[in-house]
């Protein structure tokens, strides 16, 4: 076997993308992955859609690293996810969208950290209070209450991190606990907590905004998310022994994620006036209230509704 069929049949890393008829964007997000500076990869496509609108990019761009699938029917983006996963055959996992861009030397700097730190279960580049571009190692005990703490970790995105595939496997995937939201953060820092991760203060992707993001119009995912979230969270921290930081970090999580997405929803309402849909948002910050957590913390979210509207009627939104 020569070392190029070898590199394809064993690749170091799997690309995992869930698509589902968005055949420019696919297309798009295959030929950024190809620009990868390191080129020990494969991309595993799972495609949600029966009548396989993309099949005909895939035969166009012709990469023998492309493996592509057509699952039997739509199973919703977390089963498709997890299919890809299942047929990956990279020792690390890179969860994607077909639509989030990725930096070129992505994979190239998160081998070389794995090259300098091995044995880790992810290794990520995740926006870090303190110096920019430092790299951390963190213990398993220490992955939930240090990543999930967004005064701690800013930000994280599947996308910019790689993760173990045996232990992906091993944390059941991406849970699939009926909304797609904070799935993917539950993953991440569950698999970090098998054998602990390292971290470097830069993002290597981001998430791609639409005006017709499935987000915008299923409010329900948003609370069914925060729900099940903090559940599959907190039976986790119990099982393993976890202190008190780890929950705590796991509400923080919760209120700041719920009230960057409440701002960004009533922005993107604002603009486009919808009145029905505002009026769901409002049913929605009536249910994340009901979280004793969230409602402790109200004064935040307050302060922060009222600039918004003073903002508003200066319009400066």
């Amino acid at each position: 076997m020569t070392s190029i069929e070898q590199e394809i049949s064993e690749p170091w890393a799997s690309f995992c993308i869930s698509t589902y008829k968005r055949p420019e964007m696919i297309r798009e997000q295959i030929l950024v992955i190809l620009q990868q500076t390191f080129k020990d990869f494969e991309i595993v496509i799972s495609d949600n859609d029966p009548g396989s609108t993309v099949s005909t990019i895939i035969e166009e761009i012709n990469d023998a690293r492309i493996r592509y699938a057509v699952n039997e029917q739509n199973l919703g983006m977390v089963k498709s996810f997890n299919r890809s996963v299942e047929r990956a055959r990279g020792e690390f996992v890179v969860m994607i969208t077909d639509d989030d861009p990725v930096d070129p030397s992505f994979l190239f700097d998160m081998h070389h950290m794995q090259q300098q730190h091995p044995g880790y279960s992810l290794y990520a580049g995740f926006e870090r209070k303190g110096e920019k571009g430092a790299v951390e190692v963190l213990k398993n005990t220490e992955v939930v209450s240090e990543i999930l703490d967004m005064q701690k970790t800013p930000s994280i995105l599947w996308s910019s991190s790689i993760m173990k595939r045996a232990d992906v496997i091993k944390v059941g995937g991406m849970p699939d606990y009926g909304s797609p939201h904070l799935a993917d953060h539950a993953m991440i820092v569950m698999v970090g907590s098998i054998s602990g991760m390292v971290v470097k203060n830069k993002m290597y992707s981001f998430i791609q905004k639409h005006e017709s993001n499935f987000s915008k119009f299923n409010f329900n995912y948003y609370v069914t998310g925060c729900e099940k979230f903090y559940a599959l969270m907190k039976d986790f921290i119990q099982k393993n022994n976890l202190d008190s930081n780890a929950l705590k970090a796991v509400q923080k999580h919760i209120i700041d994620w719920f009230r960057i997405s409440f701002f960004d929803l009533k922005k993107y309402y604002l603009r486009n006036n919808n009145q029905e849909l505002k009026s769901e948002l409002e049913n929605f910050r009536k249910k994340m209230f009901e979280f004793d957590f969230i409602q402790k913390n109200a004064y935040r979210f307050k302060l922060k509704n009222l600039i918004f509207n003073i903002k508003n009627l200066l319009g400066v939104i």
